[in-house]
């Protein structure tokens, strides 16, 4: 392994920053329900390789990832539209920008972090785990869920600027809060207020995958992803986007 000079190890520390501060104000956006922002601040402008992949596959291509967030954003719209509906008096006479992310939560708290810069400063890698919870709104209305599982990540530099490059979130976990981690959910009955959710769908994967299979107490042992390594570039280690 190449011993650092000093200057190169402060390269490398603040890279790892640069990493923990992206992720964490992605989190807080997807906290805040702002996913029509997250493309044009975190993900790479320059890259036509960028990846986002999911347990059931990836968006592939700058504008497959731009849909799936502003997908996202207009669901949000839309749940707080029914939501406006089902209560009249108490939101009835709002506007639409003031009731934008009503009755949406979603917790992504990242733990356990494991990030290695590369040696060059071109490039750095990421892993985190975690353990979220989130209340979308269905056509069953407000549901509490478990999303356990996994962030993990590279990252370019482009203007002196960390930037997403391939990114995954795998759960484990993704259930109805109070029933089985394990087995089949069984959903809530619909409610009329909430009939248009019923009819929206996300976009689908450009790549259907299985990029991780969802616990069930027959699954086999399955590992994490594979842990970031120190390198010195990226043709040197491994890829968390497709190519990976």
């Amino acid at each position: 392994m190449k011993e650092l000079s000093t200057m190169e190890m402060l390269t490398k520390w603040e890279a790892q920053r640069d990493i923990k501060n992206l992720m964490g104000k992605l989190a807080n956006c997807i906290l805040l329900n702002r996913e029509g922002e997250i493309f044009d601040l975190f993900w790479s402008q320059e890259r036509a390789d960028v990846c986002l992949g999911f347990n059931e596959g990836w968006y592939a291509g700058p504008e497959a990832i731009r849909g799936y967030y502003q997908a996202e954003r207009a669901r949000c719209a839309l749940v707080a539209d029914c939501l406006r509906r089902a209560y009249p008096k108490q939101l009835g006479g709002k506007s639409d920008q003031e009731i934008y992310g009503i009755g949406v939560f979603k917790a992504r708290p990242l733990y356990a972090p494991v990030i290695e810069a590369a040696d060059d400063g071109q490039t750095a890698k990421g892993l985190w785990y975690c353990m979220g919870t989130s209340a979308p709104v269905d056509a069953a209305g407000p549901v509490a869920n478990w999303t356990w599982g996994y962030y993990c990540g590279d990252f370019t530099k482009e203007g002196g600027q960390r930037r997403i490059w391939h990114l995954q979130y795998i759960n484990d976990v993704q259930c109805i809060s109070g029933q089985s981690w394990g087995r089949p959910q069984t959903p809530y009955p619909e409610l009329e207020e909430f009939a248009p959710l019923k009819d929206f769908s996300m976009p689908e994967p450009t790549v259907k995958t299985c990029l991780r299979e969802y616990y069930t107490p027959l699954r086999p042992m399955t590992p994490a992803p594979e842990l970031p390594v120190p390198y010195a570039t990226f043709d040197e280690t491994f890829s968390y986007g497709m190519e990976g």
